[in-house]
């Protein structure tokens, strides 16, 4: 496959799945800091980030293990797969008329109820800082993480310095903004960012596929 298509590929895969994923954990735990506390909510993030890398990394490492071909199939088969999920996202938004700005306000309430339940009736203005108390926020890093980890690995299959260098530049930004405003996270149209991050990676996840079962079949890659 052209070098050229593979580095461009890279960086945007990785661009655009760290920023979706990662768009949620911002604005959550920007919504959640005064309540759970900034301690909290800095654990959590850096702890689930840590273990997305481990299994970005794991995962990539099975990726390489495969004969070229499956690698390609391998790879375009879980960029399709996300494709689907966020174009179905753009889909529900757009076209379903639900709120993204709901969904996060409802996952926000839920997770800091769900911390001050624990304290009964004395319920602090901001909890204290423990490791039980970062878990929520370490959870939903995780569960984003995660999902973000399997496109990381597949493109970081092809070249490794680009993936690194899109994920890297996504959470730059989305610090940038957290940092700026959570309005501007929050009021961003969820649609068009699933709409622009689903095409990405249908692309580029229909280019792999097909460069699979060539080489596979006809030994063409």
């Amino acid at each position: 496959m052209v070098s050229a298509v593979i580095v461009i590929g890279s960086f945007l895969l990785a661009f655009k799945a760290v920023l979706v994923e990662g768009s949620e954990v911002a604005i959550l735990s920007v919504a959640t800091v005064k309540q759970l506390g900034k301690n909290n909510v800095l654990l959590g993030v850096i702890a689930g980030a840590g273990a997305s890398l481990f299994i970005f990394l794991g995962v990539r490492q099975v990726f390489l293990l495969l004969p070229e071909a499956a690698i390609d199939i391998g790879t375009g088969a879980v960029i399709l797969y996300f494709s689907y999920r966020f174009l179905r996202g753009f889909k529900r938004y757009y076209f379903g008329k639900r709120s993204f700005r709901a969904k996060m306000e409802k996952m926000e309430a839920e997770v800091v109820e769900k911390e001050l339940e624990r304290y009964g009736t004395e319920r602090p203005a901001v909890l204290p800082f423990s490791p039980l108390n970062a878990l929520p926020v370490f959870v939903i890093t995780l569960t984003e993480g995660f999902e973000a980890s399997l496109v990381l690995s597949a493109s970081g299959t092809y070249n490794f310095e680009w993936t690194v260098v899109g994920a890297l530049v996504s959470i730059a930004l989305l610090i940038v903004v957290s940092a700026i405003s959570y309005d501007y996270l929050i009021r961003f149209p969820r649609w068009g960012l699933d709409l622009l991050a689903g095409s990405v990676l249908f692309t580029f996840g229909t280019l792999f596929l097909v460069s699979g079962i060539l080489l596979a079949l006809f030994g063409i890659g």
